[in-house]
């Protein structure tokens, strides 16, 4: 699981896939603010289509690419966030201080993914090595 997260530190720019209201894919680079073993945090304004897809289907697939590792993960949003991390992203943030100015922004928000699987692909061995990490069974691992 270390190695995991190792990993998606590496991998902190995803391209994230959500619905739209017709049924069509839409595809939008998102950046991991803060990680854990179970989640990936996010934030980003609620006027924005992103947004709306996801209060409407939380559902989805992100995939990153770097240094011959691809990382695809698949989970749920969640607009739970709790205040304290929240301020901790906002902290850390240079580009969400000069945007909103305050964590308290009535625009902005914050979400996390419960990664519910994780799939790794390494182009950097012959053959090339994939993992497939099931969240949702802990025994998989």
């Amino acid at each position: 699981m270390k190695d995991l997260i190792k990993l998606l530190n590496q991998h902190k720019d995803l391209a994230l896939a959500t619905v739209n209201d017709q049924g069509s894919p839409k595809v939008r680079i998102f950046r991991i603010m803060q990680l854990n073993e179970q989640e990936l945090f996010f934030s980003t304004a609620k006027n924005k289509e992103v947004y709306l897809q996801l209060k409407e289907n939380p559902k989805i697939e992100m995939v990153s690419w770097h240094d011959q590792v691809s990382i695809r993960v698949a989970g749920t949003a969640f607009f739970d966030v709790s205040d304290e991390m929240q301020l901790k992203i906002f902290e850390e943030s240079k580009i969400l201080q000069d945007i909103y100015q305050s964590v308290e922004n009535p625009n902005l928000t914050f979400f996390r993914v419960k990664m519910e699987w994780v799939e790794l692909f390494d182009l950097n061995s012959i053959p090339p090595q994939r993992k497939f990490f099931d969240r949702t069974d802990p025994s998989a691992e």
